[in-house]
């Protein structure tokens, strides 16, 4: 169950009716559930759920159920039923309840594999790790995560690898000594040397270029910094965490990363799987973004539409969790009410399937009561919408 809260309910038996009273019994109640609401059928290897004429419809990853036309449930996808959202899965490592965040990264389910590598990096102590994962993943609270972990949370510090001009590389990250070049009128103990016992974040290794590579080997292999105009080495006592959106693998084949410095810092690696790839997350991490900011999800509000959240789990997220605070901040932007409502929403990203648009119209509703002869849940049914959003859209009209 990805809203209105994160929990792992078991797959009961091909053959059974799920409905109001099944969730019920499983922590998940609501009341916009018909009692008798869907059926599973056919079984692991070819499982279909079929609406079996609720009152409320049935949506299968974006698209109206008709009742008794069943629909293939496959790895991911996603059920609504009532303002219920649920995310098949065909397996599940761990115990149902949703685990805790990893430091900032919020994952109730998403994210067990990183928290299982973070746990072995205690075992392990390296003094290298690399961090893989698309941009927006969440790279730097993964990093503060891992500095935490191997005890080493403070000093911390992020070094955008990209942005630092190539001319002074070495000097802002081993420093110099005075009168090491022109404008060196003091030393300088370099960031490195600075946040010994803590942390460095190289945030984009991937972007270092092929020159400046051979002048980390060093610092990662054996911790010596060489500031510049100085005579002799020194040692730093850092933990290094690097980062990149990009494979690294794929560099070191082409030519354009080295292979012995990538061996050195792949030593201790993680995987940040992207925001798409664990669509039951989503909303606990928009919760915990938007707190962030000051935007309030309350599942419990009626004005959180579960059709919204239903549209942010559909969505790609190209930008990953980058991307779902730039659409929460444009929503509030959109629409200030308390709430996340569809029509702000599809606005922003646009319809996830063509459908009759989710904000609605008193002329829209009342054209779909006409023609089901005053039935609501026939006029939510032609209007794409659950018969709980047309009541409520009904009480303040």
């Amino acid at each position: 169950m990805a809203f209105p809260r994160p929990a792992a309910l078991p797959l009961p038996p091909a053959g059974t009716v799920v409905g109001r009273d099944w969730l019920a019994e499983h922590g998940a109640a609501d009341d916009e559930v018909s009692g008798r609401h869907v059926q599973l059928l056919g079984d692991r290897r070819s499982l279909h759920v079929a609406d079996v004429g609720s009152r409320n419809g049935t949506w299968l990853h974006g698209r109206a159920l008709p009742p008794g036309e069943p629909g293939q449930l496959t790895d991911g996808t996603v059920l609504r039923m009532g303002r219920t959202l649920l995310v098949y899965r065909e397996g599940l490592e761990g115990p149902l309840a949703p685990s805790p965040p990893i430091g900032e990264l919020v994952g109730p389910y998403g994210l067990r594999a990183v928290a299982d590598a973070i746990d072995a990096l205690r075992r392990q102590a390296p003094g290298n790790v690399l961090i893989e994962g698309e941009t927006g993943t969440g790279k730097e609270l993964a990093a503060a995560a891992v500095a935490e972990a191997l005890g080493r949370p403070r000093p911390f510090q992020a070094v955008n690898v990209a942005g630092v001009a190539s001319g002074v590389f070495e000097s802002q990250l081993f420093g110099h000594v005075a009168g090491a070049f022109s404008d060196a009128r003091r030393s300088s103990p370099g960031i490195i040397a600075a946040h010994a016992g803590g942390t460095v974040f190289l945030d984009e290794i991937g972007e270092l270029p092929l020159d400046l590579q051979p002048k980390l080997l060093r610092l990662v292999e054996n911790r010596e910094i060489l500031a510049v105009g100085a005579e002799r080495s020194s040692h730093a006592d850092v933990l290094l965490v690097a980062a990149t959106n990009r494979s690294l693998e794929q560099m070191v084949e082409q030519g354009t990363f080295r292979r012995d410095l990538h061996a050195r810092l792949a030593l201790a690696a993680i995987q940040l799987p992207p925001l798409r790839e664990r669509a039951e997350d989503i909303f606990a991490v928009a919760q915990a973004v938007g707190a962030r900011s000051g935007i309030a999800l309350d599942p419990d509000d009626p004005g959180v539409e579960a059709e919204a959240v239903e549209r942010l789990l559909l969505d790609p997220w190209p930008s990953n969790v980058r991307g779902l605070i730039a659409t929460l901040g444009r929503a509030r932007a959109l629409d200030p009410a308390p709430g996340l409502r569809l029509w702000a929403v599809e606005r922003i990203l646009g319809p996830s399937l063509p459908s009759p648009p989710g904000q609605l119209s008193r002329e829209m509703v009342q054209a779909a009561l006409d023609a089901s002869a005053g039935n609501e849940a026939q006029a939510a049914r032609r209007l794409g919408v659950s018969r709980g959003k047309l009541r409520r859209f009904l009480g303040k009209a």
